[in-house]
């Protein structure tokens, strides 16, 4: 590029990859009539693929792999401090929890046979455990949320791993929300809620409000499920230096 090139000014703006044209049309559009959609707003840049994930290979201080002597292992043991039963997955990718009412029994299903054929876990949700997840699910972790909908000691004692809601990527200390045409009569009485009625799930834990409490809640899950399974704690990413420090 020649000097000159470098002269030229710049008349057309840099696209905001936050605020694209899309985005900016449908926010025009919204303040205009006043009628907008209560729906997730997408990432705000690109989602990982599975192709981004990166395998380490060859280097000065790390030799090629030997077939007859080591194999590239990428299984993953959890709750072996605690757990008399340690959740033992093929893969260290999980499928996280999506709610029943946001989804589908049969989707519920098939995230189950999915993860199973996988060799990792996957997660209840808000909403509660139901039985065609565990029925089709090798490894299922109980989420432990700050609305309690669908919680069950029961159903508690049947899943292979706890996991204690902080916040999450989606909504981290934010809470959420059910739309009331989701509410059919088998999700109403998992949540004994009315049917047809948006339900809004809390943003924080009603029993504990810090480290200090949590301990206790987290011997509380234990006691209660003989310290058989893993425990752990889900965290949004918001102030991961004072998170980390709190949770060590």
């Amino acid at each position: 590029m020649s000097d000159q090139d470098h002269k030229i000014p710049r008349t057309v703006p840099i696209q905001s990859a936050t605020f694209s044209n899309p985005i900016n049309a449908e926010i025009r559009r919204a303040a205009a009539t006043g009628i907008y959609d209560i729906r997730g707003g997408g990432a705000k840049r690109r989602v990982p693929h599975f192709d981004d994930l990166l395998f380490l290979g060859a280097s000065v201080s790390r030799y090629p792999l030997e077939g007859y002597r080591e194999r590239c292992d990428t299984s993953v043991t959890l709750g072996t401090r605690f757990a008399k039963n340690p959740i033992q997955l093929d893969i260290p990718i999980t499928i996280a929890g999506m709610s029943f009412g946001a989804l589908s029994a049969q989707a519920k299903e098939a995230l189950g046979r999915g993860a199973s054929l996988a060799g990792t876990s996957t997660t209840t949700g808000d909403g509660g455990m139901t039985p065609e997840e565990r029925g089709h699910s090798t490894k299922l972790v109980y989420q432990y949320l700050p609305s309690r909908y669908g919680m069950n000691p029961d159903d508690l004692r049947k899943a292979d791993a706890i996991e204690v809601v902080v916040g999450q990527g989606a909504k981290p200390g934010g809470g959420g929300m059910l739309l009331g045409q989701k509410i059919s009569d088998r999700v109403a009485e998992m949540r004994t809620l009315p049917k047809g009625i948006d339900q809004r799930s809390a943003c924080r834990h009603p029993d504990w409000t810090g480290p200090d409490d949590l301990e206790i809640k987290i011997l509380e899950l234990r006691e209660i499920t003989g310290w058989r399974v893993p425990i752990y704690v889900k965290v949004g990413a918001t102030r991961p230096y004072y998170d980390t420090a709190l949770a060590v």
